[in-house]
């Protein structure tokens, strides 16, 4: 069965906007504005964090968003039907979780992809789930069976035998993170960046999303020109920080950016 993802990537020209958002900061009813503000900005596929103790892919920007989130009443159950409402008012936009394995092993595998699946969720991106363990090839079986992708990491330091095997339990695309360290904004890139992208696509056969650091327009331009996405989270996260107080005014500065990220892509 062919994922919402797939066909994303197949139906749309040039390269897709991927935004993220920390589901729950500063709470989840706010939560469902900031996503349809960055949607109607031109977000084509949304990115959903799930808020975690402990996420060592995450820069200080996302930390804090995950800290604020906690203050709010945090259940699994909240976060589905949040997805949910999310899915409801963007039925042609793919949703994809990114969260650590954590939650998804202490709620069980089946009974979070059959969630997950009700919620309108098509992709995961596990930061702390190695592509070869065995818990990933349980997942990737079970999760091919809801047409939900699991989305694999592919660093600067990835060894090319590595990523070779990596193409067995990987679908819907491949997120290339575009430099070493953690989320956050930066000036500077893998100097071989392009050459990366390039090998890792014609080898895994799947789209590539570049992410981390990425937040400016004339950064999404310049990568987008050889990456099939861009993903941005820290940036589209500082500005719900800066103004989250603010319902109307957040949700228009987060369409404003997205929007001038979207207009500069190819």
């Amino acid at each position: 069965m062919e994922s919402e993802i797939t066909k994303k990537f197949k139906s749309t020209e040039g390269s897709l906007f991927i935004p993220y958002i920390s589901l729950g900061d500063p709470n989840y009813e706010d939560s469902k504005r900031w996503a349809d503000a960055i949607i109607k900005g031109g977000g084509d596929i949304l990115e959903l964090g799930i808020p975690f103790s402990d996420p060592v892919a995450d820069g200080p920007v996302i930390q804090r968003a995950f800290s604020r989130a906690f203050m709010n009443p945090f259940s699994l159950e909240k976060i589905f039907a949040t997805t949910r409402s999310i899915k409801d008012a963007n039925p042609s936009t793919p949703l994809v979780y990114l969260t650590y394995f954590n939650p998804i092993y202490h709620m069980g595998i089946e009974k979070f992809l059959s969630a997950a699946n009700k919620a309108g969720v098509s992709g995961f991106i596990i930061p702390d789930l190695p592509f070869d363990s065995p818990e990933s090839h349980e997942l990737f079986s079970k999760a091919s069976k809801y047409a939900i992708d699991l989305i694999h990491l592919v660093t600067p330091a990835t060894e090319k035998s590595r990523i070779h095997k990596m193409k067995k339990n990987s679908s819907g695309f491949i997120y290339y993170v575009t430099s070493f360290g953690v989320t956050g904004e930066r000036k500077d890139f893998s100097l071989d960046l392009e050459e990366r992208i390039q090998y890792v696509r014609k080898d895994m056969g799947l789209p590539i999303a570049a992410g981390f650091g990425i937040s400016t327009p004339d950064q999404a331009a310049k990568i987008s020109k050889f990456s099939d996405g861009v993903i941005i989270g820290s940036s589209i996260q500082k500005i719900i920080e800066d103004h989250g107080s603010n319902l109307e005014i957040c949700a228009e500065k987060l369409e404003i950016y997205c929007k001038s990220i979207r207009s500069a892509m190819r």
